[in-house]
């Protein structure tokens, strides 16, 4: 949606008048990222409440593990000035879900309820983001929030986000953007390589000066697990098989290894498929995925953007036939071991079917077929980018609901189509689809990257996004400053949304 100057004025004067209101009801005047439910809270900060160290936060939780995390925490977080916490009932009522939670924070002190560890967290996320520091001092000397009403709970179990760890991208920015995902209560992170995957197995797949050793995946993982997220690992096993992108004409094996050849079709954009080693050795990477990632109950496949085979051997059978029998098994072998795999949507889909005018299909007949053939275990992650979706075409949703009536799990990728976003989620929960998962790709800095955050946390979550922000977006600004206090981040580099204010090389000499 574009908002005219005078309607972004007019947005920020009632903003203002709100607050100073008392803003019983406008959940817009929190800077809190998904925001809560609108009808079921109340916030008032013009009668702040104390918290610091004389603060008392009762955890009514049936899981003793909440309120043990939440002490283990509150130190780390908020030092001398830390709430003691005790675990104890509060007569607060809940929604539905198991990461249903509710908080109150009146002049009878801060309760938190929740039905599990993770309402737990939520809760302990939102107050994390909404607490201020006291006033009319020159350093901290205490927090308040205010008084409050929240009772929240998400629509969809699964809310994934996917991120992609290239050669230029650090270790610093991977875990501030598992950090941030928690914050802003996405429980599931897809963690694609991109050549950066230390192989011990296989050391020549991928980029010689990858970062991505198992001792950094373990060390993710066990922090993910910490603040409630589960890290996916991804494999490309069909298409992307240079693990580099497409307008680079890179390649993170052949580049370096080119004895390598024969496992990929010429140019290598895709596996050869019909060679036995193939398989074998993506099954043996998988392994190796899986052990470092801590046996995740998923895998990502990626799939997509495949090219049809120019090999001889490939060439002497039908397609969709070796693109299908590679696939399922893949499929059927990681689940033997325990994980579901996943797999873009796009080459299911014919691109000739009048079907799906307006909407991603990069496959041909031959390699749609697959959907009648592969295992509905598997979960379709389907990717709509389009920037000019109709709302007609956004309550319908043709390729998510193909999917759905050919009985497999569903979750709704967007990007950087924001107005899509909340509508697609929305489809996928009325119609019992699997979730939602934001894709990042490239934009993992800058504005698209604030986007799809904020944005994607609120359509998964399931409330309204507010679209007339301040032009300073004090609510993402508070959720990078948190994770940076907490990484203990010196670097300016890894603060705010850029790692550059002006771009090295952009500023011209005079």
């Amino acid at each position: 949606m574009k908002i005219s100057r005078v309607s972004f004025f007019m947005a920020g004067v009632l903003f203002m008048l709100s607050a100073a209101a008392g803003n019983k009801v406008n959940p817009d005047a929190l800077n809190l990222y998904p925001i809560p439910l609108p009808v079921e809270m109340q916030s008032d900060i013009d009668a702040p409440v104390d918290f610091n160290a004389s603060t008392v936060i009762v955890v009514d939780c049936p899981d003793n593990a909440g309120a043990e995390w939440l002490k283990s925490h509150i130190k780390e977080w908020y030092g001398k000035f830390a709430p003691s916490v005790k675990a104890g009932e509060t007569g607060m009522k809940l929604l539905k879900g198991e990461e249903a939670y509710a908080i109150s924070a009146d002049a009878s002190g801060v309760k938190i309820k929740a039905r599990s560890i993770a309402g737990v967290r939520w809760a302990a996320y939102s107050i994390r983001q909404i607490l201020i520091a006291k006033r009319r001092t020159v350093k901290i000397d205490g927090y308040i929030l205010p008084t409050l009403k929240i009772s929240d709970a998400p629509h969809l179990s699964f809310r994934g986000i996917h991120l992609c760890w290239f050669p230029e991208t650090d270790s610093v920015q991977i875990e501030r953007y598992i950090r941030l995902a928690a914050l802003m209560k996405f429980n599931y992170v897809v963690l694609e390589p991109w050549g950066m995957y230390r192989s011990a197995k296989h050391p020549w797949w991928g980029w010689e000066s990858g970062k991505m050793t198992k001792e950094k995946v373990r060390s993710l993982v066990k922090l993910g697990k910490d603040l409630g997220i589960t890290l996916i690992p991804q494999i490309a096993a069909y298409g992307h098989a240079s693990a580099s992108r497409a307008l680079s004409l890179k390649h993170s094996v052949l580049d370096f290894s080119p004895e390598y050849e024969p496992l990929f079709e010429p140019g290598g954009w895709n596996w050869c498929l019909t060679n036995p080693e193939t398989q074998r050795i993506i099954r043996e990477l998988i392994l190796e995925l899986l052990e470092d990632f801590d046996n995740p109950p998923f895998i990502h496949l990626g799939c997509d953007e495949a090219q049809p085979p120019s090999c001889p051997d490939c060439r002497k059978r039908p397609y969709g036939e070796i693109v299908c029998e590679h696939i399922t098994n893949l499929a059927k072998f990681t689940k033997e071991h325990g994980a579901r795999a996943m797999i873009w949507h796009d080459m299911l889909l014919d691109r000739k079917d009048p079907r799906w005018k307006g909407f991603t299909k990069y496959g041909s007949a031959a390699t749609s077929t697959l959907a009648d053939t592969l295992s509905k275990d598997v979960i379709i992650c389907d990717w709509q980018y389009s920037k000019n979706l109709t709302p007609e075409q956004m309550k319908e949703w043709p390729t998510i609901k193909y999917f759905l009536e050919k009985g497999f799990p569903v979750a709704g990728c967007p990007k950087l189509n924001h107005d899509a976003m909340k509508p697609m989620a929305d489809f996928i929960a009325k119609n019992g689809g699997f979730g939602y998962l934001q894709t990042t790709w490239q934009c993992m800095r800058g504005f698209d990257f604030t986007i799809m955050l904020r944005s994607g946390s609120t359509a998964a979550w399931g409330t309204e996004y507010p679209e007339n922000m301040p032009q300073y977006d004090t609510p993402f600004a508070i959720a990078m400053r948190l994770v940076g206090s907490d990484m203990k981040i010196k670097d300016y580099r890894f603060t705010g949304r850029y790692d550059y204010q002006i771009p090295p090389g952009w500023w011209p000499d005079r």
